[in-house]
């Protein structure tokens, strides 16, 4: 077996401290932890935050809901049309990743990448729906770990950005060649184990680290299948 052109694996697992999770994601799970949170309370926190804000709020107002009043506020972009559970991984997920600073261009540039990720979240949150309901996934779970499945991607270009940028060259240049392949030749492991490496020190949810470290396993069998 070739060895990696750049072993980024034995320097993750080199690594003495590892990111730590940003303040507002940790209000939002310090909230979701309390039986008696409220929309109020969930509005309170993401108004701390406006360019937070304005995405909550831009997003209830997309056709994919369908809602015909007007939304001038968190609280009605809650209580009238995302709903609590999903509000409140949305700003989970949107409050995680941003700290992370990747580059803006290329395929996998931040733009390109939060253009996917809230596609992705929006899409699974639909399909889940689809699912017979004894074994449909909440929503707001299911788009948590759609908006999340790339996470790894933005830890890499965090922590490594010059090997990023040679990742990001090399998928511009073989764009037909699937990434994981690229990952493993270039750097000795994939965006989806170092996603779900952190995933997994952050205590997220189970099924959201199987969502970051399967996704591109389309054989995958295991206890949170559909």
């Amino acid at each position: 077996m070739t060895a990696p052109l750049v072993n980024l694996k034995a320097r993750i697992e080199s690594l003495r401290e590892l990111p730590a999770m940003p303040a507002m994601a940790a209000k939002v799970i310090q909230l979701k932890s309390n039986p008696k949170g409220s929309v109020q309370d969930l509005a309170r926190i993401i108004e701390l935050d406006p360019s937070l804000s304005a995405q909550v709020i831009r997003y209830a107002q997309s056709p994919f809901f369908g809602y015909r009043g007007k939304v001038e506020s968190v609280y009605t972009a809650i209580a009238r049309v995302l709903g609590y559970e999903l509000v409140m991984n949305l700003a989970f997920g949107i409050a995680t990743a941003r700290p992370f600073k990747v580059p803006n261009s290329g395929p996998l540039g931040l733009t390109a990448f939060w253009r996917h990720a809230i596609y992705c979240g929006a899409l699974v949150q639909a399909l889940s729906a689809k699912v017979e309901e004894e074994i449909r996934p909440p929503a707001g779970l299911a788009y948590l770990a759609g908006l999340l499945h790339n996470f790894g991607l933005l830890v890499i270009g965090h922590l490594f950005p010059k090997e990023y940028m040679l990742l990001n060259k090399l998928v511009m240049e073989h764009p037909n060649k699937p990434i994981s392949e690229i990952e493993s030749k270039v750097f000795g492991v994939t965006h989806n184990q170092v996603g779900a490496w952190i995933m997994r020190a952050w205590n997220l949810p189970e099924e959201v680290i199987v969502a970051s470290l399967h996704h591109h396993n389309e054989e995958y069998m295991g206890a949170h299948e559909v």
